[in-house]
């Protein structure tokens, strides 16, 4: 008797674990979804192919969208974060601060190499008034082009082209050239002395240029390859939470790796151009959440726009649906309920400045689905975009450029994207972390796309974990691009 209740304990235990595991099957969203909650999208449904069974990726996606698609797993989360929270001793900065979650984010991008940080004593000091280096191109200006018919543009940007220019030949400083020289992202202390937060290697900085090249080489003579890296919002507000010890933050990587690249490849510093704005207190980042804000975002477009001679919009000339208590996924709305009302952003979601329609593919030309452009009601950052879509997603923007982009990326690029959109007829957007369903529902490499959808522009937007120290840059793009 006393062998027979642990059998049937087990025995019972495991049919509600497979029952549950059936009708998180059957039940689920298969093409994943978002958490609320977890602020976060959901994993899909993988697709069951022999290469995928082989390789163990189809069993860790199924895996992956049993837990996910578990029924009542959003009510499970908040109550055991309530309870949680209970004990939580946190304070508001500590919460805002949370490095766990880079730990995590990291480790979806596939891991980081990062250098071992220079002793304090070899750090240089900047200019006791930073300004940002330019990067030294000579970039003619684009040809006019008419605006769809109907679409509603600021004065200033009416009957303007959007084509990347032909890049001209530029002359390179060695010493700039150099990849053996170590590179940085650092905090400026008060007393203009650096305080180093990660560093730059030669083979990663090696890497992530042959990676630019090759897709360099995949687009048209007359498009262009852009990149840029974006910190997370919480190496944005250590010095922004501590203003008495730290007054700003620069990265010297960019000119190097410009210097490394072939014409027609273009990096931008999203550290040295928001460096000024956020200084002057402008909310780029949000404190809730570790992505940027979508103003952040909207004046890395500007620069790179206005870098290639194009007139661009004003932030205020977008519409915007307004969350003045918006809880992001660093505190996450749990928390928020366990006593930290506090910690709360303001989200402005963008109407699109033309009407904008949004497709799905898989398998190169397939498509899977129509979605919304955006999802401004929702009070969660995927609000852009409403979302990650995967494997691979169009927007029509309604704009007449005659020129179209793919914007490979991480979640980062969801706000980028929505203000790059008016440059551009299509603009489509990959991203090519395993979390997402790419590695199974794409069906075709990125080159095959590229020339699929007349690709001319492409542009890397990626988070510091998804950037030059990443595997995601230095192997992920190259495994993709086939």
């Amino acid at each position: 008797m006393k062998k027979k209740i642990p059998f049937v304990t087990a025995y019972w235990w495991c049919m509600i674990l497979f029952l549950l595991g059936m009708l998180s099957l059957f039940l689920g969203n298969r093409e994943g979804g978002v958490s609320e909650t977890e602020n976060r999208t959901l994993q899909a449904l993988p697709r069951f192919s022999l290469s995928a069974w082989l390789d163990g990726s189809f069993a860790e996606g199924l895996e992956g969208y049993l837990s996910d698609q578990m029924p009542g797993r959003d009510t499970i989360l908040q109550g055991s974060a309530r309870i949680l929270g209970l004990f939580d001793a946190a304070t508001d900065q500590e919460l805002i601060l949370d490095t766990g979650m880079i730990e995590e984010l990291d480790e979806m991008a596939g891991g980081t190499e990062e250098e071992e940080l220079l002793p304090e004593a070899t750090q240089t000091a900047p200019p006791a008034t930073f300004t940002p280096a330019p990067l030294g191109l000579t970039i003619e200006a684009r040809v006019e082009a008419t605006p769809a018919p109907g679409a509603t543009l600021p004065p200033e940007m009416k009957a303007t082209a959007t084509p990347l220019p032909t890049a001209t030949p530029r002359e390179v400083d060695p010493q700039v050239a150099d990849t053996s020289i170590v590179r940085r992202f650092a905090l400026i202390r008060a007393d203009g002395s650096l305080s180093t937060q990660f560093q730059f290697g030669k083979s990663a900085i090696e890497n992530t240029a042959k990676a630019l090249n090759l897709y360099r080489d995949a687009v048209p003579a007359d498009g262009s390859v852009v990149f840029t890296y974006i910190p997370y919002s919480q190496d944005a507000n250590i010095w922004l939470l501590n203003p008495e010890k730290y007054t700003g933050w620069i990265s010297d990587v960019e000119p190097t790796l410009q210097a490394n690249v072939k014409d027609g490849v273009y990096v931008f510093s999203t550290v040295n151009e928001l460096c000024a704005h956020m200084q002057a207190g402008e909310a780029c980042y949000f404190k809730t959440d570790h992505h940027w804000a979508g103003l952040g975002a909207f004046y890395v477009q500007r620069l790179m726009m206005r870098t290639f001679g194009v007139p661009s919009a004003a932030y205020e000339d977008f519409a915007y649906t307004v969350h003045e208590d918006f809880a992001g996924s660093i505190t996450a709305e749990a928390r928020s309920l366990a006593g930290k009302k506090s910690l709360v952003d303001r989200l402005e979601v963008p109407t699109p400045l033309a009407p904008a329609r949004a497709f799905v593919y898989r398998n190169l030309n397939q498509l899977v689905k129509e979605v919304r452009y955006m999802e401004p009601e929702r009070k969660v950052y995927a609000a852009f975009l409403g979302g990650t879509h995967s494997p691979f997603y169009v927007a029509q923007t309604g704009f007449h450029t005659g020129r179209n982009a793919l914007v490979i990326c991480d979640s980062f690029g969801l706000a980028f994207v929505a203000y790059a959109a008016p440059y551009y007829d299509h603009i489509c957007l990959a991203d090519l972390r395993e979390t997402n369903s790419f590695v199974t529902g794409g069906g075709a490499s990125l080159r095959e796309y590229i020339q699929e959808y007349d690709i001319d522009d492409v542009y890397f937007i990626v988070s510091r974990g998804c950037g030059i120290n990443s595997a995601y840059m230095q192997r992920t793009v190259v495994k993709y691009l086939g």
